[in-house]
């Protein structure tokens, strides 16, 4: 069972009903311990499934559902190395635990939850969620987040542990949350980015309906806006050169937005 929090016992009044499942999810910035940034309104205004799991070090049943390797699974599927669709985020969500206790080596710890993980992970010293929406009945809670509304759909923890499900209620947001959020309007825009891995310079390859101007948006894997630049395109096609030379290697996204349509979020390594 979850750890039920004493403050919302005292106040299932007020609290449970607007917290979790049908609720908006508050916007919110957190850095994760490799230093990252990660803002929760940039990912699903990019069109993406935001799962948050709110958990803490001590919890048998968090430390239960982190050694299913469930949302490893999910993020292997869904994340930047396989469809790019879902962002995972795991986020450590009680302030008197400690880095140690996050590594296993504390003394209010299941064991160590970083090694192996390869989504980010959140641990702030003074917990900034609103718990009483994102865990209402306390650890674990797997939110689910709509981009299209913003709302908390699902709570993964109700999966009863079952993978198939949990793909099952991911898939079902992504079809239904991605494409009411204009996703597939967005892909109406067509555009290739080549060469890709590219060493320094690279070319945007675009199919305009309309004359006009297009802003090309550069993110980080964290979603941190990097350098945005708006360029000139004509009907039909189009090739813009971005220069990359000043960052360092890795993988970058590439947003190309006109008046009227987008292209979504395209990957591009630098070497």
């Amino acid at each position: 069972m979850k750890k039920l929090y004493i403050a919302s016992l005292l106040m299932l009044s007020t609290s449970w009903s607007s917290a979790q499942i049908g609720a908006v999810a508050p916007d919110f910035t957190v850095t994760d311990i490799s230093g990252n940034s990660h803002n929760l309104y940039t990912y699903l205004n990019a069109g993406k499934v935001v799962i948050l799991d709110i958990s803490a070090t001590w919890c048998g049943p968090c430390w239960n559902f982190h050694n299913g390797h469930f949302l490893e699974s999910l993020y292997d599927e869904f994340g930047p190395n396989g469809t790019d669709e879902v962002v995972v985020l795991f986020y450590e969500a009680d302030g008197s635990t400690n880095s140690a206790d996050l590594h296993g080596t504390g003394s209010s710890t299941q064991g160590d939850w970083v090694t192996g993980v390869p989504y980010p992970i959140i641990d702030e010293a003074q917990p900034s969620l609103n718990q009483n929406i994102f865990a209402p009945l306390g650890y674990p809670t797997i939110n689910v987040i709509c981009p299209s509304d913003k709302k908390i759909k699902a709570d993964l923890w109700d999966s009863g542990g079952n993978l198939n499900h949990m793909r099952g209620v991911v898939q079902t947001n992504i079809d239904n949350c991605a494409l009411a959020a204009g996703v597939q309007e967005q892909l109406l825009l067509n555009a290739v980015i080549s060469p890709n891995p590219t060493g320094s310079k690279t070319t945007i390859n675009l199919t305009s309906p309309n004359a006009g101007e297009a802003t090309v948006s550069i993110y980080s894997v964290s979603g941190a806006l990097i350098s945005e630049a708006t360029y000139s395109v004509e009907n039909g096609q189009n090739a813009i050169e971005l220069d990359l030379s000043a960052l360092d290697s890795g993988t970058y996204f590439v947003s190309v937005k006109t008046d009227e349509l987008a292209s979504g979020m395209l990957p591009v390594v630098k070497q």
